[in-house]
């Protein structure tokens, strides 16, 4: 078994106009391609109709696709309780941290696409960045399952047995003791 095996990604993210009197425009990472893009850093798609669901309220708003790659999902061989923890969810996620740089046109710098929640919570605690969860592609998640697959199961806990302490009454090392144990100093 690989210590490690990685799966080539692309990421795309959406700039949308807003309607709040506070910010221009939101960004949010709305798809995980399956596959490595052609091109290196972020390019920006043809203008297509949203992925996020057409309504009444986004009508008409202005909306730029950007595509990251490539990028890539690794996963390690001593993690696979995290793996275990996000497949036995009722949608297994995978997520994609951005960190905020002043970059033009698109305003974040890839941290990492990964199928680990708990390294995903902590960046999230971190409360920095863009951090985005979304339902893990079928190829991914079969991928994910085959690895997990050739993973042995993780050794169960075992509770270590106390060792009692034996105290020495004797002292055996070092100078002769100043005090006796009734705590009066030896002449």
């Amino acid at each position: 078994m690989e210590r490690e095996i990685t799966y080539p990604v692309a990421i795309v993210i959406e700039r949308r106009d807003s309607r709040n009197p506070w910010t221009d425009h939101i960004w949010q990472v709305v798809e995980i391609l399956p596959e490595s893009p052609k091109h290196k850093g972020w390019q920006e798609l043809p203008s297509a109709t949203s992925s996020v669901e057409e309504d009444e309220s986004k009508a008409g708003l202005n909306v730029r696709r950007f595509c990251y790659g490539p990028a890539s999902v690794t996963l390690h061989r001593r993690l696979g309780e995290a793996y275990d923890h996000n497949i036995l969810t009722q949608q297994p996620a995978i997520w994609v941290m951005l960190d905020d740089t002043d970059d033009s046109p698109v305003p974040f710098k890839l941290r990492g696409v990964t199928v680990d929640p708990y390294e995903a919570q902590g960046f999230l605690d971190a409360a920095e960045g863009l951090a985005e969860r979304l339902p893990m592609p079928a190829p991914i998640l079969a991928w994910m399952a085959a690895y997990m697959q050739q993973m042995p199961e993780p050794e169960q806990f075992k509770k270590r047995k106390r060792i009692n302490f034996k105290r020495e009454d004797d002292q055996k090392f070092g100078k002769d003791p100043i005090f006796t144990e009734q705590g009066k100093k030896l002449p």
